[in-house]
């Protein structure tokens, strides 16, 4: 709503003319739906947004959102399927526990989904235009899927926004969802135009019905601000060893991570990108770490609890691994490396109890010695991405100086030291 003192203004006029949107400065303020917020967070308390479309071989939906856990199972951003499993639909969304960090897009033939495959976390944590075209899927107006399946969807339910329609039944997202425009398109034609709305419900305000549609399921949805020039996104951050900094995050035996690094360098240590443990004797602790005494970036191992080391990737090569891009997801007490979109080494599996202890603090670019409150292990080399569970950390750029932002929680991370990390080039 609009205020005039106190009193509210349901629409604005301007002499006789009623005013479709009003500005201040450059922000939408207030539309014909009222008053405009950034984004509308939902889904995992059951509410959601049928749009009432019915998806086809023509439908196109364009939706600018933010905030997966990229370690979450089956976060569904949108979606319709017929009638159940391995059903027909149109349906963007993460994948499973198991494919931790991959996007699942699918159009037509459920049994044929097209994937972007284990490193899709880089599209997931922070702000992104997620675009799914018939059989074409695009982030960032970058072309992701090219083909799909050939099967008609047939038409007897609705899209949903915040989960996937199911037959009829609404399906959950798994974590929130902010969801900042979308619009949906059928035969090129638009047929729904989405901002989000705190007032007179909080809701989406659909421009073309001039309707406001507000959750059709249970629960509420919250309504917040961001700034997605708060920051300069980063291709990655390069640390020569001297630069990290300590995470909110805690070392658990349920909590999940995905990274993404490169090791560069030709000297034979032990590099961490991340880590933590409670002692330097290795009694408690999580890590994951390449190189050692002997050889150079020739080997990848995880570290889980109080057990030694287990090693995902080996070689007598030194430098095997110096110069690629490495992608370590954790899901409870299994590690599992990847490569080039390959599985890299061996999986890695801990007989660790789920009473590991919570209390360390990870770190990134380093290891965190908790009770020496010291650092160990420095990296080098390049950081793409670290997922925290709920810390999205992205590379970024802040008053000119890099480090990472978090994404779910709006906070800057720079080095602790007086070494800056390096820019990479800019997203």
């Amino acid at each position: 709503m609009s205020y005039l003192g106190t009193t509210k203004i349901g629409k604005m006029f301007l002499g006789s003319t009623e005013i479709g949107k009003a500005f201040l400065g450059t922000n939408l303020v207030f539309q014909k739906g009222g008053r405009v917020v950034q984004y509308i967070r939902g889904g995992a308390d059951g509410s959601y947004i049928d749009t009432g479309i019915t998806p086809d071989n023509t439908t196109r939906v364009v939706i600018w959102a933010r905030n997966w856990n990229p370690s979450t199972a089956n976060n569904m951003l949108f979606g319709y399927m017929d009638s159940g499993s391995n059903s027909n639909g149109f349906s963007l969304a993460t994948w499973a526990a198991a494919s931790t960090g991959r996007i699942g897009v699918y159009f037509g033939d459920y049994t044929n989904p097209y994937t972007i495959v284990n490193d899709a976390f880089q599209y997931l944590g922070g702000y992104h235009k997620y675009e799914l075209d018939g059989k074409v899927f695009k982030i960032d107006d970058t072309t992701i899927v090219t083909s799909g399946s050939t099967a008609t969807i047939s038409t007897n339910g609705t899209i949903h926004l915040f989960g996937r329609n199911t037959g009829g039944t609404h399906s959950d997202a798994a974590s929130p969802i902010d969801i900042h425009a979308c619009k949906i398109y059928k035969n090129n034609v638009l047929v729904r135009d989405y901002t989000p709305v705190n007032s007179p419900s909080v809701g989406l305000y659909d421009a073309v019905s001039d309707t406001v549609f507000t959750n059709a399921g249970t629960g509420s949805f919250t309504y917040g601000t961001f700034n997605p020039d708060a920051y300069t996104p980063l291709e990655y951050i390069t640390t020569s060893g001297a630069s990290y900094f300590l995470t909110p995050a805690t070392c658990s035996y349920a909590l999940p991570i995905v990274t993404k690094f490169k090791p560069t360098s030709t000297s034979a240590a032990w590099f961490s990108p991340i880590g933590g443990r409670d002692s330097n004797q290795y009694n408690i602790r999580c890590e994951i770490f390449t190189g050692n005494t002997t050889y150079s970036n020739g080997r990848l191992y995880s570290v889980l609890g109080s057990g030694d080391s287990t090693t995902m990737y080996s070689t007598t090569t030194s430098g095997a691994l110096r110069n690629k891009d490495i992608i370590v997801v954790k899901n409870n007490n299994t590690f599992t490396a990847y490569n080039n979109h390959s599985q890299l080494g061996s999986v890695a599996t801990f007989s660790v109890g789920s009473s590991y202890s919570t209390e360390i603090p990870l770190a990134v670019g380093a290891t965190w010695i908790n009770n020496t409150s010291t650092f160990s292990s420095y990296f080098v080399g390049n950081i793409y991405y670290v997922g925290l569970g709920g810390y999205n950390l992205v590379p970024a750029k802040v008053s000119g100086i890099a480090g990472m932002y978090d994404t779910y929680n709006d906070t800057f991370y720079r080095s602790i030291t007086s070494t800056h990390f390096t820019a990479g080039p800019e997203l």
